[in-house]
């Protein structure tokens, strides 16, 4: 809560909030591995969004398999795909916290920013992609 205190403010970024899902305490228990460097450094070219740490840092890689998780990318690796698992499990619940302290604090436009992220997290979809892309391989390509 302290970290969430000191580092939340009303315009926050796409970026920020990232991050500072990915700063929780909640994943200090999620290492890097030697064996998972490669994979992490393929999976952030396909990041949408900077990631503030790099591949290097257990942040960084919990920013990109946030980022990984909700662009549907698929991971080989299986402590890549264990991680994340961890992961998608509890970064919703500390994005949905964040949004209900930006939304007592009165900061609207913060409070959007964790609303579409809340979103894209339980929908597997980014805010800017077309609605019909979470029915996945149901739909050809268009």
């Amino acid at each position: 809560i302290q970290v969430f205190n000191e580092a939340m403010h009303s315009a926050m970024s796409t970026d920020e909030v990232l991050a500072l899902i990915a700063e929780s305490n909640e994943f200090a228990n999620v290492m890097v591995r030697e064996e998972e460097l490669k994979g992490l450094e393929q999976l952030m070219q396909f990041c949408p969004f900077r990631v503030k740490y790099g591949i290097e840092n257990p942040a960084g890689k919990v920013n990109i398999l946030i980022q990984t998780y909700i662009s549907r990318n698929t991971v080989e690796a299986f402590s890549l795909v264990a991680d994340m698992m961890y992961i998608s499990q509890n970064a919703p619940r500390i994005c949905r916290a964040l949004f209900e302290i930006s939304l007592r604090r009165g900061w609207s436009s913060a409070s959007v920013k964790l609303l579409d992220l809340c979103k894209a997290l339980e929908k597997q979809l980014w805010p800017e992609l077309h609605p019909l892309r979470q029915f996945g391989n149901l739909l050809p390509d268009i």
